[in-house]
């Protein structure tokens, strides 16, 4: 019995040992993004494609423009969508026919769409302003003195932030809707200066950073914080390194106490990168900036092949001990950057640029025919950041197309430290510009990377110290009787929305099996929402 009562107790406590890592491997292997809701919009072959805004918790807002007229005025379709992706509003605005839609932003309780007479370097605007609660709708237009290449385009409390440049000098303009009243914010216009970043802060201030490279010795990445009215608040420059050549830059938005810089750099005369670096800001006491090899992280070099990358890695070790720098580089832009307890998590895309590649145009965005459209002048950050520059080492000409390779995730502390990396791999991810391609949420302790590739949504999931693990969901539709006969390759994605959720796009042509009496073949645009569970 003694003997029998052993066995019985040893096998329980196996039992149980066992339940206890099944159910720890549960509890990490199913934690996953799960669809929740789906909007569709139908179209005609000719129609053009959506330009989406995400308004937060408040829904999405999209805007499209119509094959119509009023009055010799362009009339352009505004749709906003709750949380839920069920329309809230749909209504028509009246564009003057020589103006293109530029850009857009979400602030406060509006959404702003910009439109710019003809010519890039044009001194008209055009600003629609939409209340997302009331559903008014006022309109501006602004006129400026000079030729003026806009790059960044913000909204602090209702005031339009514009930044750009002035012949190869930057220089910002704040425009106040209140007053309709516009002026250039000094301690601009100079020589030999890059326009990094604009940032809006949560507090109702904005970041703007630069380069200066006008001194003999030294370079300095400098920062300068404003009110909302342009009121210069903090002013910081930070000395570079005389080898180092930064490349990029963004700021976090203060939703954290500390105020990070994050970017890229290289060493001499180059357009691709040697690593990350980053700095924390603080006017009063000098901060070095942390620099960081590519090589040095852990995921980055997974898109090759493992003897390659171990190769890659070894000899960077030998050429660091010997005083050099690694030789191994890379074209990589970053995003954004997240804040949160654990420090800020910077996401950055790299990429090979194509040879000159002219992309075909089409009055429409979306062409069930050819497969995907072309949105000449719809707004994107991530190219916004660098591709209208005149001082950028990783300039794109509009006719260069890009080959995505991977999406690359890190996390600095509050001491600007470099303390974990995560990266994504895509799969014949082509692109005619460069473009944000993933997207990421956090989740309690679960980090959440994903990219959309045909039907499917690519996700890697990790714990901080922990391997991470792969996994891909199906995008469902909206009814179980619905076949995707195509789907776009071109316009759709994954972004992330807010809290811990996440919206994904395209263009699908479908037929639904139920229809008899009509033709079964519908073109939709569409867009899944996903929470982290």
């Amino acid at each position: 019995m003694k003997f029998r009562d052993s066995i019985v107790t040893r096998l329980f406590l196996y039992s149980v040992f066992t339940w206890g890592i099944l159910l720890c491997a549960i509890n990490h292997g199913s934690a996953q993004l799960t669809p929740k809701a789906r909007y569709e919009k139908e179209l005609k072959s000719s129609d053009n494609g959506f330009t989406m805004v995400s308004l937060n918790e408040n829904g999405i807002a999209l805007l499209r423009e119509k094959n119509k007229f009023n009055e010799g005025k362009k009339l352009w379709e505004v749709v906003l969508l709750d949380t839920l992706l069920n329309e809230r509003w749909q209504g028509d605005v009246e564009v003057k026919s020589n103006y293109d839609m530029i850009g857009y932003e979400y602030g406060g309780s509006y959404v702003y769409f910009l439109f710019r007479e003809g010519d890039k370097d044009s001194n008209k605007f055009g600003l629609i302003q939409i209340h997302i609660n009331d559903f008014t709708i006022k309109e501006y237009d602004i006129k400026h003195e000079f030729s003026f290449r806009l790059t960044h385009f913000s909204v602090v409390d209702e005031n339009i932030i514009f930044g750009g440049y002035v012949s190869r000098e930057p220089a910002l303009m704040l425009y106040e809707t209140a007053s309709q009243f516009i002026k250039v914010i000094p301690g601009f216009f100079l020589k030999d200066t890059e326009l990094l970043d604009v940032t809006v802060n949560y507090n109702n201030t904005f970041n703007v950073l630069l380069i200066e490279r006008n001194a003999m010795d030294k370079h300095h990445l400098v920062i300068k914080t404003f009110n909302a009215s342009g009121i210069l608040l903090l002013e910081d420059y930070i000395e570079i390194e005389r080898e180092k050549n930064l490349l990029t830059g963004i700021t976090s938005s203060l939703k954290r106490e500390e105020l990070i810089i994050l970017g890229t750099f290289t060493e001499g005369v180059s357009t691709e990168a040697l690593g990350f670096y980053a700095v924390l800001v603080d006017p009063f006491t000098e901060q070095k900036i942390q620099y960081n090899y590519f090589t040095s992280l852990y995921h980055l070099l997974e898109y090759l092949p493992e003897k390659r990358a171990s190769k890659i890695k070894d000899k960077a070790v030998e050429r660091i001990d010997l005083g050099k720098s690694p030789d191994y580089k890379a074209h990589i832009q970053p995003i954004r950057i997240e804040e949160n307890d654990d420090g800020f998590y910077l996401l950055a895309e790299m990429y090979d640029p194509i040879a000159s590649n002219p992309r075909p145009y089409w009055n429409n965005y979306y062409s069930p025919y050819y497969g995907y459209g072309y949105a000449p002048y719809s707004y994107n950050p991530f190219m916004n950041r660098y591709a209208n520059t005149p001082y950028a080492g990783s300039n794109l000409s509009e006719s260069s197309s890009a080959k995505m390779i991977e999406s690359v995730l890190l996390l600095f502390n509050n001491k600007a430290k470099l303390v974990w990396d995560n990266s994504i791999q895509y799969t014949d991810e082509r692109r005619y510009s460069v473009e944000q391609t993933s997207d990421f949420l956090i989740k309690d302790e679960l980090i959440f990377l994903a990219y959309k590739k045909n039907q499917e949504v690519l996700v890697r999931t990790a714990k901080l110290n922990e391997d991470p693990e792969m996994d891909s969901i199906s995008v469902p539709l909206k009814k179980q009787t619905d076949i995707v006969r195509y789907e776009t390759e071109e316009d759709t994605g994954v972004r992330y929305w807010f809290a811990d959720k996440v919206f994904v796009w395209g263009y699908q042509s479908i037929r639904d099996n139920e229809v008899k009496d009509q033709d079964p073949v519908k073109y939709i645009f569409y867009i899944n929402k996903f929470e982290a569970e």
